[in-house]
């Protein structure tokens, strides 16, 4: 199928890039949000889910080239589709099999997230490392170390997603004049991480915004001086509730962002080709959504890649 990218699309990924580039110079309210994680923890609860392996032989093709790309052999990854009860339609993880905790944990970690923020992430990946921290590749989501079952982190990579694959009705938040304009009115930003620019800084917000709205007694219990970025974290809780209750638990997926393609694990494709009919590895995977009423949303290209490699989350 033919991809084209609008005139909208590409002005929106000018002034996206603009975001993503600039420093912001107010302060902290504090270091980090760490102190947010157990309140997120006791009140998202995990989503009930089953799983059953991807069939041998094949991966979706964006897992094969951050594989790739990560120095890391495609064939040492686990392929798993994750059904949550709230979603008819499974989620593909690509587990690496070196992970630092065990599959379930990133399958339940992922599970506490909303579904409406669910339906904006498209793959879930992990990866062994001595550092911990996560990036955002066009919606699919990879963890590194130990950020693979920390719920902060996954909130954060999400909100990359419900930002910039245009899931708020201001697409895409974080170079809205509507965002710029509560940013202007508060005197300083979450943490020392939202101020690498406005793209992370709607992330970070993200998270104290979904805090606020789900754990009894709201932000301002954990956040002395959480008022200095009350005109921030309130535009995305408006912004959530317009789009349908994105950082909401409950109801059902009622759109997604496609599967990536499956592809053979390794070699070319003439190669692997041969190599399928020696091993029986089957006809290639279908990927495609079978509920007819999960609308199918078009992938909208980003990369947090340089802002997040950069981190380590705790």
């Amino acid at each position: 199928m033919k991809m084209y990218i609008s005139s909208l699309t590409i002005v929106g990924a000018f002034f996206t890039a603009l975001a993503a580039s600039q420093e912001l110079t107010k302060p902290p309210v504090q270091d980090n949000l760490d102190n947010l994680k157990q309140g997120l923890v006791n009140n998202l609860k995990v989503t009930q889910s089953t799983r059953e392996k991807f069939r041998a032989g094949w991966m979706p093709k964006v897992c094969k080239d951050i594989a790739n790309n990560e120095k890391r052999n495609p064939a040492d990854f686990q392929i798993w589709k994750v059904k949550y009860n709230d979603c008819s339609e499974p989620w593909i993880m690509c587990y690496h099999r070196n992970s630092p905790s065990p599959l379930d944990a990133l399958i339940n970690t992922f599970g506490r997230l909303p579904v409406h923020t669910r339906d904006f992430v498209r793959h879930v990946v992990s990866i062994p490392s001595d550092g911990a921290f996560a990036y955002n590749l066009d919606g699919t989501v990879v963890f590194f170390g130990t950020t693979l079952n920390n719920l902060p982190v996954h909130l954060h990579e999400a909100a990359h997603s419900l930002d910039l694959e245009n899931a708020y009705p201001l697409k895409p938040l974080s170079s809205s004049p509507k965002w710029l304009q509560a940013y202007d009115k508060d005197s300083a930003v979450p943490d020392q991480y939202s101020q690498s620019n406005q793209v992370e800084n709607v992330a970070q917000n993200t998270v104290v915004a979904t805090f606020d709205r789900n754990v009894p007694g709201g932000i301002e219990k954990v956040m002395q001086g959480s008022g200095k970025i009350k005109n921030q974290y309130t535009t995305v809780l408006n912004q959530q509730r317009e789009g349908g209750g994105l950082l909401v638990p409950g109801g059902k997926c009622r759109k997604r962002l496609p599967n990536s393609e499956a592809v053979p694990l390794g070699g070319s494709s003439r190669v692997m080709r041969a190599r399928a009919e020696v091993e029986e590895m089957g006809e290639r995977p279908d990927v495609s959504f079978q509920d007819k009423d999960v609308e199918v949303l078009e992938v909208v290209p980003f990369d947090t890649r340089e802002a997040c490699k950069g981190t380590a989350f705790a």
